[in-house]
């Protein structure tokens, strides 16, 4: 009783309940797009409030997005094949289908690159044209660069504030071969799974722990499950919104700009929606009683040595040398600036 209290009153807080405006019937474009976060819930509410609004406005009401919620169109996976014959034009994915639209993403989902929000937003703006070049060159329109969030490690045995824990511990893995290379340069076992599967994963025993952003830990209501929680942001994930080459193209001149100038102020917006939301699932865990790990400066100095070769073995796999260099020197910089 406890547990499902804490999960409506935290949703009641984090999730709004606002229907879409009512654009699709004026609007001469509609563009249909799919997305797993289930209707209602963050980055959903954030789709409704703030982009759907926004094309409206940018277009004169001429475009309207029809977004297909929950992975009623199937995963990520299927949503890029189905933009690739038509069947959508758009979608909104999770970590695990921005690195499959755009692996050099990878760069930026590389584990102990991040500190903060600040560092991630420098980033965004010295790597967005780079990352909207990519796109182009591969078919889609990078319409917002967008946070899945920073993850975390929960735990359900371990409070993982040693080293040699993770060699005790299988993780449950489902966003790719990075993920799952991160698992195993810090000494633990990775267990590939589907993602619907995650979740049953941890609650029959046959894993220990995975990494992944808070509000996914209370909408599942795994924070029941978890023991520990670490306070360290161990990895940065990205998410993007894209939608097709083609159903770019069909707009005017004119709606491009528009887009083009009011797409940061959208993004803005709607990450500071999405990190909020993740603040407080955060918080509420705590509240509940999941314990929160602090980990040890020289914990987070041994974590770094293990995987930092790991952003230079995966050169060539998933980005370029280029980017990577790009990423950190600029990383550098701002940190020397502050």
């Amino acid at each position: 009783m406890k547990a499902r209290s804490l999960f409506w009153a935290v949703l009641s807080i984090v999730c709004l309940t606002l229907a879409a405006p009512g654009y699709a019937s004026a609007a001469e474009v509609v563009w249909k797009a799919g997305t797993l976060v289930p209707k209602g819930v963050g980055y959903a509410n954030q789709i409704q409030n703030i982009l759907n609004p926004g094309l409206a406005k940018a277009t004169d009401g001429q475009v309207f997005l029809k977004v297909y919620y929950g992975g009623v169109m199937g995963d990520d996976e299927d949503y890029l094949k189905k933009m690739r014959i038509g069947q959508l034009q758009g979608t909104g994915t999770s970590v695990q289908g921005a690195l499959m639209v755009c692996p050099e993403m990878g760069a930026v989902n590389l584990p102990m690159m991040f500190k903060n929000w600040d560092e991630v937003d420098y980033i965004k703006k010295k790597m967005y044209p780079v990352y909207d070049g990519v796109l182009n060159d591969k078919g889609f329109k990078l319409i917002l660069w967008l946070d899945q969030g920073f993850d975390q490690f929960y735990s359900v045995k371990f409070p993982l504030d040693a080293m040699d824990q993770f060699k005790k511990v299988r993780f449950v893995t489902w966003c790719g071969d990075i993920e799952e290379e991160f698992f195993t340069a810090i000494g633990a076992t990775a267990i590939p799974v589907n993602a619907p599967e995650l979740n049953t994963s941890l609650r029959q025993g046959l894993a220990d722990a995975y990494i992944g952003p808070p509000i996914w830990a209370l909408s599942t209501q795994m924070y029941s499950v978890v023991r520990y929680i670490s306070a360290l942001n161990v990895r940065y994930s990205p998410s993007v919104f894209i939608i097709t080459m083609e159903a770019w193209e069909a707009l005017s001149p004119q709606q491009q700009q528009n887009i083009m100038a009011a797409r940061e102020q959208w993004q803005t917006d709607f990450c500071e929606g999405s990190r909020q939301d993740n603040d407080k699932c955060l918080e509420a865990m705590f509240k509940y009683g999941v314990t929160k790990v602090e980990m040890s400066p020289n914990m987070e100095h041994a974590l770094y040595a293990a995987v930092r070769p790991l952003w230079d073995e995966l050169v060539g796999e998933y980005y370029s040398q280029e980017i990577l260099d790009e990423i950190v020197d600029n990383l550098d910089e701002f940190r020397q600036s502050q």
